[in-house]
């Protein structure tokens, strides 16, 4: 019995001997993380393309037709930056306000395919960067939904 025991502590100590030189090697490989920073910067700038030639100050082409309906306060830009016919607005400037959306929906859902983000989106920031631009007295609708002047 006493022999068993010697033998039981002497495989237990051989046992724990080799137990200390067990290594184990760990590699591991740092990768790149590509992240962009700001998608808005991104989609920022092509809205700025896509709608350089409309500027509230120096209207040219079709936009002179827009900002007239926009000056006249029988258009006002809804939270989706389209056009709203105003009371006052006649069939002719329903007709213009039709054919303004009908450009700027297109040029945005181009924008929001070019740059990998949804149509909300891109309307969410070029209505942001029209209402920095209206004329004072200039109708929109705020982001609730309610119709506010400048």
């Amino acid at each position: 019995m006493n022999n068993n025991i010697c033998v039981s502590f002497g495989a237990l100590l051989a046992l724990a001997s080799f137990a200390g030189c067990i290594q184990l090697k760990t590699e591991s490989e740092i990768k790149p993380i590509h992240i962009t920073m700001d998608v808005n910067l991104k989609v920022d700038k092509a809205i700025d393309k896509a709608f350089a030639d409309e500027d509230m100050a120096k209207p040219k082409g079709d936009f002179t037709v827009v900002k007239g309906l926009i000056d006249r306060k029988v258009a006002g830009v809804t939270n989706k930056a389209l056009l709203e016919a105003r009371a006052g607005a006649t069939d002719d400037d329903r007709i213009s306000i039709a054919e303004a959306n009908a450009n700027g929906l297109r040029r945005m859902s181009e924008v929001a395919k070019s740059s990998g983000v949804s149509l909300d989106a891109v309307q969410k920031r070029r209505v942001a960067k029209i209402r920095e631009n209206l004329p004072a007295g200039s109708w929109y609708q705020t982001d609730t939904g309610s119709w506010a002047q400048k």
